[in-house]
């Protein structure tokens, strides 16, 4: 009986070249204990830090590029509705010159004589 509480307070050493700690949880069954080694729990707590720091990184990186594709789809949507208002006014404005050019210089010869009847 005694054993056994000496043995769930004891910290030993692996038997590996490592030298990592372990502790000797308490005994679940007569003929099994759980142990935990500090230098892998250390070794995962850091690899889930990895991967969930590029997890996020990658995520703002992703949300950066679909608010600056909106931004650039509202930008081109707007370039294009100024072009069409500009293309607009010039075709105005090239069918006001050709009324002008058809009422002013009358450049058809066979419309001649028909305006002095």
């Amino acid at each position: 009986m005694e054993e056994r509480q000496v043995r769930k307070k004891e910290i030993t050493m692996d038997s590996g070249d490592s030298g990592a700690r372990s502790y000797k949880g308490q005994i679940v069954g007569d003929s099994m204990a759980i142990t935990i080694n500090f230098k892998w729990l250390l070794q995962i707590i850091a690899a889930t830090a990895i991967v969930v720091y590029a997890f996020w990184k990658l995520e703002s990186r992703i949300q950066e590029l679909e608010r600056n594709m909106e931004l650039a789809l509202d930008e081109i949507e707007l370039h294009e509705a100024e072009r069409k208002i500009a293309e607009e006014a010039h075709i105005r404005d090239m069918e006001q010159r050709m009324e002008w050019y058809e009422t002013e210089l009358n450049l058809n010869p066979f419309s001649w004589g028909k305006n002095k009847k």
